[in-house]
């Protein structure tokens, strides 16, 4: 093994892992939209002076509200969706990228 071999593959691991990052860091913060909905109104509710099992009530409610919302609109999560797989699709292509300098470095 030489030292491009190594290299070419720690660089093609970097990238893999830097887009696994991004997609798992995408679909987290598609998921803490909704914990911060629920967050956020549970708070002014409370703020309010009702007390906190009422205001996680109407915080579930609130939440509720967005997804109904968003099934009514289906080329909204559509779209969501859509984005985070091109993400994928497009780490995947960069990954592959690297396939051919690998064989090189290898087969020197």
């Amino acid at each position: 093994m030489n030292l491009n071999f190594i290299l070419a593959k720690t660089l093609q691991f970097v990238t893999f892992l830097f887009f696994i990052f991004m997609v798992l860091v995408y679909f987290g913060l598609v998921l803490m939209l909704a914990l911060a909905v629920l967050w956020y109104t549970t708070k002014i509710i409370t703020l309010i002076g009702l007390p906190a099992v009422i205001a996680v009530a109407a915080g579930i409610a609130a939440l509720g509200y967005v997804g109904l919302t968003l099934t009514r609109m289906p080329l909204l999560y559509t779209l969501i969706l859509e984005v985070g797989l091109e993400l994928v699709n497009f780490g995947q292509t960069q990954v592959k990228r690297f396939d051919p300098i690998v064989e090189k470095a290898a087969n020197r």
